[in-house]
């Protein structure tokens, strides 16, 4: 009886490390994509800010100046 236990601890005690891998995968993904979304979006606000600048008469404003990235499900899990 005690034998059974053991192996079924042992057992859980695998699965909560594989879901806990999988979580904290994840979660440094979701990290690593917002990081390189800031990044892009700082260089065309950058790059904006000389058109908005500018005064001409034939300027237009140019809206949205950023367009993000989709985060899809296969970059957060399967990598």
């Amino acid at each position: 009886m005690f034998r059974k236990r053991k192996g079924q601890s042992t057992l859980e005690t695998a699965l909560v490390l594989v879901i806990t891998f999988s979580l904290v995968g994840g979660i440094v993904n979701i990290w690593i994509w917002a990081n390189r979304q800031i990044v892009e979006r700082q260089v065309r606000y950058n790059n904006s800010r000389v058109a908005a600048g500018t005064s001409s008469d034939d300027y237009e404003l140019q809206w949205p100046v950023y367009e993000p990235d989709e985060l899809t499900e296969e970059e957060v899990i399967l990598r």
